[in-house]
């Protein structure tokens, strides 16, 4: 498989690492020779020096032969142009996906058409993907991650363990039987920046981020696990009034849940333009690392406080002044992919990356076979990836503890038609069935392999 990929920006140079360790032929355009040459010189990648959007760039790519173009710059305008020129110069088999962030071609054209129109297969919009990301911590208060898989019937629900949690210091085949009757699995444990698929041996301990997986139905069962409260959230602080908080907002508002919403932006031109979109959200213009306004704004009352602003430093100092004012939960987004485990090291809670969001949203492009989606656990370390499994697959037939899964790897749940299972060392795999596997990036290809999804 080929793949061009136009911007080598962060979310750039993500894909072409995952493509790069998949063995997957990658090659990068840019306009900055000197990222460029960096790039060239840590990945094992083409470079080619220009504009997406100049056709004469695009086929010094190799574009005729590629299977898929992936546009990820800066300039939306460039994105698009580049689907488009790929559209008029690639065979109709090369797929193309581009990254589109302003809200005004959301607001002002239907997608479909647009589309079709400039010819895009798929478009990524990081900050919608951000908003449904937040919207799921309000569903779940109190958890550090939250992934949805099987259209978003299944949660791989994230905690990070603090000192005294009662789930520390025990053998998880001991402790796993105290927890008896609920339909949840564990699935992941996140240590010193290191992932481990857990057995029957391993150890919580105090820092841990734990993953289980269960049922989007079974909130109570989670939280029965984890042993959090019943906490509601009512009262929002929003940090940043760009296109992210914006959405976020908007959302809110629309909500049944009825949120009192408190958005503040330092510019004020921004701060008027978002007062004539939006109604019930008061609007605040001001820094969100101020302390004095942030405690003038009862800041200690604030169930949820999400610092969104495209600079993290200012989320992060935001976030930790909050937390120490007395919000009950803190939101920090993070747009470079090292800051992550920051994050999870200072113990600010949930953390939402557009640029994850965004890598995630090419890989379920970038997949062959039986593959329906893929989702990317915090640092980056293992995916979640969704097989139907087809009818002359081995493992058709066969109890998952009868089927020697690659190591790194690990099923986490399984879709029956409108079942979905949490599965045991007895569930039986059957044509069709859709399992949501664990993996390491290693361990990708073998599992493909085995289920017979390539």
């Amino acid at each position: 498989m080929q793949v061009v990929v136009v911007g080598v920006g962060e979310v750039g140079y993500n894909i072409a690492t995952k493509l790069v360790r998949e063995k997957t032929d990658v090659i990068l355009i840019d306009q900055d020779r000197e990222r460029l040459t960096l790039v060239g010189e840590t990945l094992d990648v083409q470079t080619v020096h220009g504009s997406g959007a100049d056709p004469a760039t695009l086929i010094a790519a190799n574009l005729l032969q590629a299977d898929l173009l992936v546009a990820v710059t800066g300039s939306d305008e460039t994105n698009i142009l580049a689907c488009r020129l790929a559209q008029l110069l690639a065979p109709s088999e090369t797929r193309r996906v581009a990254r589109i962030r302003a809200s005004g071609f959301y607001d002002f054209f239907d997608e479909k058409r647009f589309c079709r129109d400039f010819g895009i297969n798929f478009i990524i919009n990081p900050s919608f993907e951000a908003v449904e990301t937040i919207m799921d911590f309000i569903e779940f208060p109190g958890l550090t991650d939250i992934i949805e898989v099987a259209k978003g019937r299944l949660h791989l629900a994230g905690l990070k363990l603090p000192r005294g949690h009662h789930l520390l210091n025990k053998p998880l085949v001991e402790l796993l039987p105290r927890e008896k009757g609920l339909n949840i699995l564990l699935v992941a444990v996140y240590r010193h920046h290191e992932l481990l698929i857990p057995s029957g041996s391993t150890v919580l301990c105090t820092g841990d981020l734990v993953y289980v997986a269960a049922a989007a139905g079974d909130v109570d069962q989670v939280r029965k696990f984890y042993g959090l409260g019943r906490g509601l959230v009512k009262r929002l602080f929003i940090i940043g009034g760009g296109e992210v908080g914006y959405q976020l907002a908007r959302r809110l508002e629309v909500d049944e849940r009825n949120f009192g919403v408190k958005l503040f932006e330092s510019n004020q031109k921004r701060c008027e333009y978002l007062s004539s979109r939006l109604s019930r959200t008061m609007i605040i213009h001001g820094d969100g690392t101020d302390q004095d306004l942030l405690l003038n704004e009862n800041v200690d009352d604030a169930d949820l406080f999400i610092a969104v602003s495209t600079d993290d430093e200012r989320n992060l100092i935001s976030c930790l002044i909050a937390k120490r004012l007395g919000a009950k939960q803190t939101i920090t987004r993070v747009n470079r992919f090292s800051y992550a485990p920051l994050v999870q090291a200072i113990g600010l809670g949930a953390m939402v990356s557009a640029r994850v969001a965004a890598v995630s949203a090419v890989l379920k492009y970038i997949r062959k076979g039986q593959i329906i989606s893929v989702a990317t656990l915090v640092g980056e370390e293992a995916e979640i990836i969704e097989f139907k499994v087809p009818a002359h697959s081995r493992v058709v037939g066969k109890k998952l503890m009868e089927i020697k899964f690659p190591t790194g790897s690990l099923v986490a749940v399984l879709s029956r038609g409108e079942e979905i299972v949490v599965p045991r060392g007895g569930t039986k795999i059957e044509a069709e069935d859709i399992l949501a596997v664990l993996t390491r990036p290693e361990a990708i290809d073998a599992v493909e392999k085995l289920l017979g999804a390539k």
